[in-house]
């Protein structure tokens, strides 16, 4: 399907450019379904293309010196036939905007200074000029008369995915989930709509009349979109007036203003399906439903399955047709639709033989124009297009060749090394795999060489890697980096071995600030949530400690780890107590030592006493004579 903002049709629907992922720009001519241009820029691998825009440049302004005033009369009847010219303005993601002639097929100026990221949204109006936003948070008003900078001011914390100018060029709309309104004169915000809970992909008004004006705005991952009312009295911004309701996701949208004030819409949505709408701003606000379902498929030559053939992106033209581009970028085919009411699905059926017919008569159109070989010497010059012959090899070569199922077994990544006759090739198959599935994206090849957990293997693969694979594995490995632990961990293993291994080879990079900025922007959003993460589990380890004790305690034997325990002695044990003690303790010599001794003691106080009485005898007869006298 196409790529969101990297293919669209001109303003008057004659022509239809896309930019795929290997920075190759194609433009076809929708009336007669041929690749009129194939431009490959310079640096398109390292700074390939992130959105592209179609814009109207006069004459006047596709230079800068100012011409000779007989040469100004001739540019100016040149001018008069020649209004504007189609011109591609592709945004890069080094931030710089490059401008495609289309008359001229080659590059007439390229944008740079303004943005130091990837150019996400472009917007174009005849009055007001070119605008573009990045990942730098800036929006920049150019000015291409000079291919320089008018303006540049800060859109806000978010990176704008979509921009939409008003066709009276005073007002800008820029969305990421918010849609702003700015003036573009005072650069001030007039009013925020927000209804989308995604990143808004497109953004497109419509101008009923001098005082009404609506959006139309439809955001990834939504099956619908949504009509807004530009009015700046309304202060509702969260609500949408109607909502278009579709089966998918929008992959391109183009608008058409009828009779009687009657908006249609025709959207592509990812399933390959057109759907056709019809609104009439009533104030109705209930979901509209699809008034056309288009679909084309495949004559299958009477088989009984039939074969869808996806619609990439469709224009509404001037008389009410449809302009469906379906099939492939390879093989892409433009084809002008009446649209037909009778019946809710309106199925267009192609034959596929015709179909590369037709493809090869135009490849073999364009080759015929291209200029013969010139050859010179013993030099060959090819012209582009026409391919290298190429000698037929003899299929019987000499030399010993394996089977295609010996080569399958040593491709595996389960075959045993110790198998005899057999080497182990582990750590090629798995670079071989990997490289494969980055080119591919098969997630489930990436699941299965990523998901090991054997270094040894890890750093083989690395070292085997190209130089051309190391970008898309640093973007699997960003996108693993914000999974879960496990995804995480593997994440963190590869990358390691690859920024150690290749190092040299990511400082020599211009764009290394640019490639490693997600990662490094991962990595300060967790430091700064470690610190709170380890107070968190210090506070969690304290309660679920404290609960622990507490169930202990609970659940504890209160007869367990006692300070004293009493065990109250039975009869027999105290008189088998009794019976131990030994009377002869003491030996009969020192007993008799303490007996003399203790009889001496006893004479000495007896001795003592008596002295004591002798004394006591005299005081009393001294009173008894005292007494006596007083008596007389």
């Amino acid at each position: 399907m196409a790529s969101t903002g990297r293919s669209a049709f001109s303003r008057d629907g004659q022509y239809y450019a896309f930019c795929g992922n290997d920075g190759k720009l194609k433009i076809w001519e929708t009336a007669s379904g041929r690749l009129k241009h194939e431009y490959t820029p310079n640096r398109h691998l390292s700074s390939p293309c992130s959105v592209i825009e179609w814009i109207s440049v006069s004459p006047q302004s596709a230079g800068n010196a100012s011409p000779a005033p007989r040469k100004r009369r001739r540019r100016k009847s040149i001018s008069e036939e020649i209004d504007h010219k189609p011109i591609v303005a592709i945004g890069s993601l080094n931030g710089k905007v490059t401008l495609y002639d289309v008359a001229a097929a080659s590059i007439s100026a390229t944008l740079e200074n303004g943005h130091s990221s990837t150019v996400t949204a472009i917007a174009w109006s005849a009055r007001t000029g070119l605008i573009t936003a990045a990942n730098d948070y800036h929006i920049v008003e150019w000015n291409l008369q000079e291919n320089g900078i008018k303006c540049k001011w800060k859109s806000g914390k978010t990176k704008i995915t979509a921009l939409a100018i008003l066709s009276n060029g005073k007002s800008l709309l820029s969305a990421e989930r918010i849609i702003n309104w700015w003036d573009l004169a005072t650069k001030q915000l007039i009013r925020k709509f927000t209804g989308h809970a995604n990143h808004i992909t497109f953004l497109q008004t419509v101008q009923i009349d001098s005082a009404t004006s609506y959006l139309i705005s439809g955001a990834c991952a939504d099956s619908h979109l949504s009509v807004w009312a530009l009015d700046k009295n309304n202060k509702n911004d969260k609500a949408s007036i109607a909502t278009l309701a579709m089966q998918d996701e929008a992959t391109s949208i183009s608008i058409l203003v009828a009779e009687e004030s009657q908006v249609i819409v025709l959207a592509t949505i990812q399933s390959g399906q057109a759907q056709l709408f019809k609104y009439q701003p009533n104030g109705h606000t209930k979901p509209l439903k699809p008034s056309l379902n288009i679909a084309v498929a495949a004559d299958a030559n009477q088989k009984e399955t039939v074969q869808q053939i996806p619609i990439l992106a469709g224009y509404l033209t001037e008389d009410g047709k449809l302009l469906l581009a379906y099939g492939s970028y390879v093989n892409l085919t433009f084809e002008k639709v009446i649209p037909d009411f009778s019946d809710k699905l309106q199925c267009l059926v192609r034959s596929e033989r015709l179909d590369m017919k037709k493809s090869k008569e135009k490849k073999e159109e364009s080759i015929s124009k291209i200029k013969p070989t010139v050859i010179e010497e013993d030099v060959k010059y090819l012209a582009p297009g026409i391919g290298i012959p190429t000698q037929k090899k003899n299929r019987t070569t000499s030399g010993s060749q394996l089977l295609l199922k010996d080569r399958l077994e040593n491709l595996s990544l389960n075959a045993d090394a110790n198998t005899p006759g057999r080497t182990s090739m582990k750590g090629t198959n798995m670079a071989q795999l990997l490289m494969q599935a980055l080119n591919s994206k098969d997630k489930t090849i990436l699941t299965t060489v990523l998901f090991t957990k054997n270094e040894t293997v890890i750093r083989n693969t690395i070292a085997r890697l190209p130089v051309q694979a190391i970008t898309p594995l640093l973007k699997e490995l960003t996108v693993m980096l914000q999974g879960k632990t496990y995804t995480s961990k593997i994440a963190v293993m590869w990358l390691q071995t690859l920024i150690m291994t290749h190092a040299a080879h990511l400082m020599s990079r211009p764009d290394i600030a640019e490639t490693l900025s997600p990662i490094l922007s991962f990595i300060d959003a967790k430091l700064g949530l470690l610190t709170a993460m380890q107070k968190l589990r210090g506070r969690v380890s304290l309660i679920t400690g404290q609960i622990t004790q507490a169930n202990e305690d609970h659940n504890k034997d209160i007869t367990e780890d006692s300070l004293l325990v009493y065990q109250d002695p039975d009869s027999s044990d105290e008189g088998a107590d009794k019976e131990d003690i030994d009377l002869s303790s003491e030996s009969d010599d020192n007993w008799e030592e303490m007996s003399d001794q203790d009889i001496q003691d006893e004479e000495d106080v007896k001795s003592v006493k008596s002295e004591d009485e002798d004394e006591d005898g005299n005081d009393n007869d001294n009173d008894m004579d005292n007494n006596d006298s007083i008596h007389s």
